[in-house]
């Protein structure tokens, strides 16, 4: 068995969806500090449909609160045992965490899961900013692992799909978003403003609530078809 088929195996037996991708042209999708590798796996575990119907109740909101926090542990300990069996191998790997914001006030992180798994075809970037996926819409939770290990993939990033869509755009409580599809030359502030959308955070925080939302996740029509529990 290849390294290739061992990472295909353990991400098929432990996630809802993965991919590979080439980063070599797309060292801006990362931080200074993970620059220099040249690909990534992508790792995404779907939020359950019944916890994601039942956001609009404060029982809801503190039920999608532990999903996302024990979705983002999985993927994280996956995300680990994928870095340690390609370095056991001998290459270079490193795996970055599903949810984790630099400390330099610019509301970002490590590196963008969204944006791999894009490069990696497995969705586009919709007007929430968030990785729609055609089969579950965006409600996925994503982790990543970089390394020098040649995956041998050519990247097959998915164009937008929201069209006249507007859904995210209408219900979101803090208007983060612009109503303006994806180009990659654009900066994330064409589309949404992180800000507003943490100013929004701070308020739930002050009331007592989580400091989640999820609305836009709720309210994409994308993987009807797929769920449990329709819109």
């Amino acid at each position: 068995m290849t390294l290739k088929d061992k990472i295909n195996k353990i991400c098929k037996d432990n996630t809802t969806l993965h991919g590979f991708a080439s980063i070599e042209d797309y060292q801006n999708y990362v931080s200074d500090d993970l620059k220099g590798y040249s690909h990534a796996i992508v790792i995404g575990i779907k939020i359950p449909d019944e916890i994601m119907e039942n956001i609009i109740t404060f029982e809801g909101e503190l039920e999608y609160r532990d999903a996302y926090t024990r979705i983002n542990n999985k993927l994280n300990g996956i995300t680990k045992k994928l870095e340690e069996i390609i370095k056991n191998e001998g290459f270079k790997a490193k795996s970055v965490n599903a949810s984790y914001i630099l400390p330099d006030g610019k509301l970002h992180g490590e590196l963008s899961h969204k944006m791999i798994a894009n490069l990696a075809g497995l969705g586009w970037i919709g007007k929430s900013c968030l990785l729609i996926t055609p089969q579950y819409g965006p409600r996925i939770r994503w982790a990543t692992v970089l390394t020098e290990y040649n995956l041998e993939v050519k990247n097959n990033p998915t164009s937008p799909q929201c069209s006249t869509c507007r859904l995210c755009v209408d219900i979101c409580p803090s208007h983060a978003f612009n109503d303006v599809e994806f180009r990659p030359e654009d900066p994330r502030s064409v589309r949404y403003d992180a800000f507003k959308c943490s100013g929004y955070f701070d308020k739930l925080e002050k009331m007592k609530r989580p400091r989640l939302c999820g609305l836009c996740v709720k309210v994409c029509p994308w993987g009807t078809g797929n769920r449990k529990t329709k819109i």
